[in-house]
C-alpha cells in the first residue's frame, strides 16, 4: 500500500506542470521601426516547448507556472524574460551590432569590421572544415568562396590541392595564394609532381595542419585586399586563424571522432564483349601459343568472348569469359580515422588552448595511405591592462606510405589496371603471397625463359610480369614490394606582443618561423622487371622561414571623423637545403642499401633569400558610413640586382554603407554598401641566384679533376641569367556592392573585377653563338575580368530551419602579350605527346590544342587511299584548359539537436584531354575502339 501511495504522488507531481499551463500571448518587434517580426522563436528556457512568430510579429504558448520565455531571431539579440503572472508579454529585439559590424582577420592579421572593407572578402568558420572533413584543409574551401577556384587531388590522401584565386596571373609562376596562418607565412610548396615521363605528386603544406585546430579561414581575392603583403600577395591571400584559450575558470573538455570512409566510383567506359589477343594476317586471334600470350599481355584486340580455354600469359588455359573489373578485385574501401582532444581553460587574464590530434588515413590502393600526428599549443593574455600576449606553437607529423605513380609508368599499378584484359583476373597475378607480384616456385623452364626476356630468370622472387613490355608491370609487385614512402615534420610558432600606450595609441611586434624538414625513399628492389638491378634513392629537404615584424598604430574619433592608421616593418629570411644520396645495381641480393650498388652518387643544393618591407595603411571615416583607406608596402628582394631591387605597391579605396545615409528607407531594407578600390601587388616567379652568372662544377673530369662551366650555359642546362628581371606588376580594380533584406535574413554581394598583370617573366631564344640557348625577360601581359555573386537565406524558420548559401562565378583569362615575335609558349605536355597545354596570344589561359582532321578546299575531311582520316600538321586550339565558371551551393537543416548539410559545387566550361582514354583506345579496351 505505501508504495502503491508514493507511485502516486509521484505521478502528481509529474502531471502538475502540466495541469498549471496557461496561455501567453504577445506582439513581436523590431527596436528600428516599430514593425512586427514574423519567424521569431519563442521557446520555453529549458525545454523544446515552443513556436514561432506569425507575419504580423503575434505568438500565442501555453506555458507552465515559473516559466521563462527566450526569444530569438537572425540578426537581433535575444531576450529571455520571466512569465510570472504576466498573460501578455510584448518584446521588443534590438538589432545584433556584433552582427551588423562584423569583424574579420585582413592582411597582417589587423581586425577590421566587414562594412569599412572597400573589397570582397569571404570567411568560412573552421566548423564547415570538420563537417565533412577533408584531410587538407584547402580541400575545406571547395565550393565555399566565389572565384576561388580549388582543384582536389587525383594522387590518393596526401596529394596536394590546387587553389587558383580569380584566374591564374603569370605564365611561369605557380599562381596559388600566399598561405598565412597565425600572421605568419607558410611554405606551401609542393616537392613533386607527375610530368611527361610519369612521377609522383608529394604534396603541399596545408597537408600540416588539422582542421580542428582552425578557427577560420578568411580569403583575401583581390590585389587590394592583400597589397599589404606586397610581392608575395600578388595571386591573393588565405589567411588562417588557430584557435586559441579562452579566459575564466575551469578547464574545458573537447573530444572529437570522425571516421569517413570512400570506394571507387567508376565511370569508366570499357569493352566487357572482346578478351587479350592481336591480329594475325588482318584476323583478330586469341592467344594460341606462350610467346603470343605474353606478348599480347597488354593488348586487347582478340576476337568475342566465347568461354573456350584460352591461353593467358602465365602459361594456364582458363575460359575466355569476361572475369570482372580489375579495379573492384584490386582497389580496396579507403579509410580516414580522426581522434582529436583539446583542453582550454585559464584565468581572468590568461587563456590557453592544448590540442592533440590523430588521423590514420588507409586509401583505396593497397598498401598506401597518410597519417598525421598534430599537437598544438595557444596561449594568451593579458596584463598591467595594457600589455597583451598571443602565442601559438603548432607541430605535426606525417607519414606517407606508397603515395601512387601517374602519368606514365614505371611503378604504375593503375595504368597497369587499366591494360588488363577482360578475360584475365588480376589476383591471378599475385604470384608468391610472400612476396606479391613475384614468381612463385615451381614454375616450369618454358615460363622461365620467357619472364627472363629470352632467357632463364636471374633468381626466383623476380617481378611477375604479365607482359612481355617491361614497363607493364605487375601491380602487386609496385604497390607491395617496391618502397615509395616519405615523412615530414613541422614546427610552425608565433608570438605577438602588443602595448597599449594610451587608448588611441599602440605599438606590436611578432616573430614566427616556419621549419619543416622531409625525408623521402625510393626502393626498387632487384628483379623488378624494368630495372633487374634495383636501386635506392634517399632524399632530405630542410626548409626554414623566420619572419620579424614590428607595427606601431593609432585609431581615435573626433565627433563624427574617426581614422584608423599604423606603420610597419618586415625581415623575411628564408633558407633551402637539400641532400641527396642514390645508387642503382645492388651487389647483394635483398639487401637494399645505397652503400650495396655498384654505382653511387650524391647531391646537395642550398639557397637562401630575404626580403626587407616597410609598410603602412591608413582609414579615416565619417559617421562610420563612408570610409577612405589607402595603403603602401615597399619591398627589397636579395634575389634582385641591387640597383633595381626595390618595387613599390600602393592601393586606395572606399566603401559607402549608404544604409546608414538615407533615412526612411523601406522596412524590408536592412543593410546597404557600395564598394570600390584600386591596388598594386607583385608576382615573384624568380628563385635565388636566378639573375647572377655563376660557376658550376659538371660531372665531366679531365685527369681526375672535375670541369666546371658557366651555370645555364649549353650542355648544362638553363639559360643565361638577366640581372634586370624584377617581378611581375598585378594591377587590379575591383567595384561591388553588398545588400541585406528581411532584418538581415536574406543578403546579396556582387563584385567586377578587372585584373591585369605586366611585366611578366617569359623565355625568349636566344642565338647559339653566345653559348646559351635562351633567356628571361619581363614582357608577358595577362588579363583576368570576372565577376563574382555571393548570396544567402533562411528559406525556412521555427523548429525547422533551413539555410541557403549560394556563390557562383565567371573569369576570364586571357593572354594579351608574349615576347616580340612569339605568339605562343607550351606550358604542359601529355604523355601521350599528341596535344598540348599552350599560352596563346588572344586566346584563353592554358588552351588545349591538338590535331584535327585535314580538310581540302571545300571543308571536306580528308582520307588516305585505305580509309583512314589524315591529320591536320599544325596544332590548333582545341578546348579550354581552364573552367570559366564556378560555384556551390550549401544547404543547412537544422531540427531541435540534429542538422543535415551538404554541399553541391560545380565548374563548367572547360574540357579536359584524356590521354587515358586515348591509350585505352589503342590497346582496344575503351568501347570507342569497337568502331568499324
Amino acid at each position: 500500500m505505501k508504495a502503491k501511495l508514493l507511485s502516486l504522488l509521484f505521478t502528481m507531481a509529474l502531471a502538475l506542470p502540466t495541469l498549471a499551463q496557461r496561455p501567453v500571448s504577445g506582439t513581436v518587434t523590431s527596436s528600428e521601426d516599430g514593425t512586427g517580426l514574423p519567424g521569431v522563436n519563442v521557446v520555453v528556457a529549458g525545454t523544446q516547448q515552443g513556436t514561432i512568430t506569425d507575419f504580423e510579429g503575434n505568438y500565442r504558448l501555453d506555458v507552465p507556472a515559473g516559466a521563462r520565455l527566450q526569444f530569438s531571431y537572425i540578426g537581433f539579440l535575444a531576450q529571455e524574460i520571466e512569465v510570472g503572472t504576466q498573460s501578455i508579454i510584448n518584446v521588443t529585439l534590438r538589432p545584433d551590432v556584433t552582427q551588423l559590424q562584423e569583424v574579420v582577420v585582413t592582411a597582417l592579421g589587423v581586425e577590421r569590421e566587414v562594412r569599412a572593407l572597400n573589397y570582397a572578402v569571404s570567411n568560412v568558420s573552421g566548423e564547415k572544415l570538420t563537417e565533412a572533413r577533408e584531410i587538407s584543409a584547402g580541400r575545406g574551401l571547395i565550393g565555399r568562396v566565389a572565384g576561388v577556384n580549388v582543384t582536389p587531388p587525383a594522387s590518393g590522401p596526401a596529394g596536394s590541392t590546387r587553389i587558383v584565386i580569380r584566374g591564374n596571373k603569370s605564365l611561369n609562376g605557380q599562381n596559388q595564394p600566399l598561405i598565412v596562418v597565425d600572421g605568419i607565412p607558410m611554405d606551401n610548396s609542393n616537392f613533386g609532381q607527375a610530368g611527361l615521363w610519369g612521377g609522383r605528386d608529394q604534396g603541399d603544406g596545408l597537408s600540416s595542419i588539422s582542421p580542428d585546430d582552425i578557427e577560420s579561414m578568411t580569403v583575401l581575392k583581390g590585389a587590394n585586399a592583400s597589397a599589404l603583403y606586397g610581392a608575395r600577395g600578388g595571386n591573393g591571400v588565405i589567411n588562417i586563424v588557430t584557435k586559441k584559450g579562452r579566459k575564466g575558470a575551469g578547464v574545458g573538455v573537447e573530444f572529437n571522432s570522425n571516421y569517413v570512409w570512400e570506394r571507387l566510383y567508376d565511370q569508366s567506359e570499357l569493352v566487357t564483349n572482346y578478351g587479350s589477343g592481336g591480329y594475325v594476317s588482318g584476323v583478330s586471334t586469341r592467344p594460341q601459343t606462350l610467346q603470343q600470350a605474353f606478348g599480347w599481355g597488354r593488348s586487347h584486340w582478340g576476337p568475342k568472348l566465347d568461354g573456350a580455354p584460352t591461353l593467358q600469359w602465365d602459361g594456364v588455359a582458363r575460359p575466355y569469359s569476361y572475369v570482372g573489373n580489375p579495379f573492384d578485385m584490386f582497389l580496396q574501401t579507403g579509410y580516414t580515422l580522426t581522434n582529436s582532444l583539446a583542453l582550454s581553460g585559464g584565468g581572468e587574464n590568461t587563456g590557453f588552448r592544448f590540442s592533440a590530434a590523430d588521423l590514420r588515413n588507409q586509401a583505396i590502393i593497397p598498401n598506401s595511405g597518410f597519417d598525421r600526428i598534430n599537437l598544438q599549443f595557444a596561449a594568451n593574455g593579458r596584463y598591467f591592462d595594457k600589455l597583451s600576449l598571443d602565442a601559438k606553437i603548432l607541430y605535426s607529423n606525417e607519414n606517407v606510405k606508397n603515395r601512387p605513380t601517374l602519368s606514365d609508368s614505371p611503378s604504375n599499378a593503375i595504368q597497369s589496371l587499366w591494360y588488363t584484359p577482360n578475360n584475365v583476373n588480376v589476383n591471378d597475378q599475385l604470384g608468391d603471397p610472400k612476396k606479391p607480384g613475384a614468381i612463385p616456385e615451381g614454375l616450369s623452364d618454358d615460363l622461365l625463359l620467357i619472364y627472363g626476356q629470352g632467357g632463364a630468370a636471374k633468381f626466383p622472387g623476380q617481378e611477375w610480369l604479365p607482359a612481355s613490355n617491361n614497363w607493364g608491370q605487375n601491380p602487386w609487385w609496385s604497390t607491395f614490394t617496391e618502397i615509395r614512402s616519405d615523412k615530414r615534420d613541422r614546427v610552425l610558432g608565433s608570438a605577438r606582443l602588443r602595448y597599449d600606450i594610451t587608448d588611441w595609441l599602440w605599438v606590436s611586434t611578432q616573430l614566427g618561423m616556419d621549419w619543416l624538414q622531409r625525408r623521402a625513399t625510393n626502393y626498387v628492389p632487384e628483379g623488378t622487371g624494368y630495372s633487374l638491378l634495383g636501386g635506392r634513392n634517399e632524399t632530405t629537404v630542410s626548409v626554414r622561414e623566420i619572419n620579424a615584424e614590428w607595427m606601431v598604430g593609432s585609431s581615435k574619433s573626433f565627433g563624427k571623423i574617426g581614422y584608423n592608421v599604423f606603420l610597419g616593418g618586415n625581415k623575411m629570411y628564408r633558407q633551402y637545403e637539400e641532400i641527396q644520396a642514390n645508387g642503382n645495381a645492388f651487389n647483394v641480393q635483398f639487401f637494399g642499401a645505397i652503400n650495396n650498388t655498384r654505382n653511387r652518387n650524391f647531391g646537395y643544393g642550398f639557397s637562401e633569400q630575404g626580403i626587407n618591407s616597410l609598410f603602412g595603411s591608413a582609414e579615416i571615416n565619417w559617421d562610420g558610413q563612408v570610409y577612405i583607406t589607402a595603403s603602401a608596402r615597399k619591398d627589397w628582394f636579395s634575389i634582385l640586382n641591387p640597383e633595381t631591387n626595390s618595387v613599390f605597391y600602393p592601393s586606395i579605396g572606399g566603401s559607402w554603407v549608404f544604409s546608414d545615409t538615407f533615412t526612411g528607407m523601406p522596412s524590408w531594407f536592412s543593410f546597404g554598401k557600395l564598394r570600390a578600390s584600386w591596388a598594386q601587388t607583385g608576382l615573384v616567379t624568380i628563385g635565388p641566384y636566378s639573375t647572377n652568372l655563376a660557376y658550376t662544377l659538371r660531372s665531366e673530369t679531365h685527369l681526375g679533376r672535375p670541369l666546371a662551366g658557366y651555370q645555364g650555359a649549353l650542355g648544362v642546362g638553363g639559360g643565361l641569367p638577366n640581372p634586370n628581371l624584377k617581378p611581375a606588376l598585378s594591377t587590379e580594380i575591383e567595384v561591388g556592392f553588398d545588400l541585406n533584406f528581411l532584418n538581415n535574413r536574406l543578403g546579396l554581394g556582387l563584385t567586377r573585377y578587372d585584373q591585369t598583370t605586366t611585366d611578366d617573366i617569359v623565355n625568349q631564344t636566344i642565338a647559339l653563338s653566345t653559348g646559351f640557348g635562351s633567356t628571361a625577360i619581363n614582357v608577358g601581359k595577362i588579363t583576368n575580368k570576372g565577376w563574382e555573386v555571393e548570396m544567402f537565406g533562411r528559406a525556412l524558420t521555427g523548429p525547422l530551419t533551413w539555410d541557403i548559401n549560394l556563390n557562383f562565378a565567371y573569369n576570364d583569362n586571357r593572354v594579351v602579350q608574349l615576347v616580340d615575335g612569339l605568339t605562343e609558349i607550351v606550358g604542359e605536355e601529355p604523355r601521350t605527346r599528341n596535344a598540348f597545354v599552350k599560352h596563346i596570344v588572344g586566346e584563353p589561359f592554358g588552351t588545349i590544342t591538338g590535331r584535327v582532321q585535314a580538310t581540302d578546299p571545300n571543308g571536306n575531311l580528308v582520307f588516305d587511299a585505305s580509309g583512314r582520316p589524315i591529320a591536320n600538321p599544325t596544332f590548333v586550339p582545341i578546348g579550354m584548359g581552364v573552367h570559366p565558371w564556378m560555384g556551390g551551393i550549401n544547404n543547412a537543416f537544422t531540427y531541435k539537436n540534429f542538422n543535415l548539410e551538404f554541399l553541391i559545387d560545380f565548374k563548367a566550361g572547360g574540357d579536359i584531354f584524356s590521354g587515358t582514354n586515348l591509350r585505352l583506345t589503342q590497346a582496344g579496351r575503351h568501347q570507342q575502339s569497337l568502331q568499324g
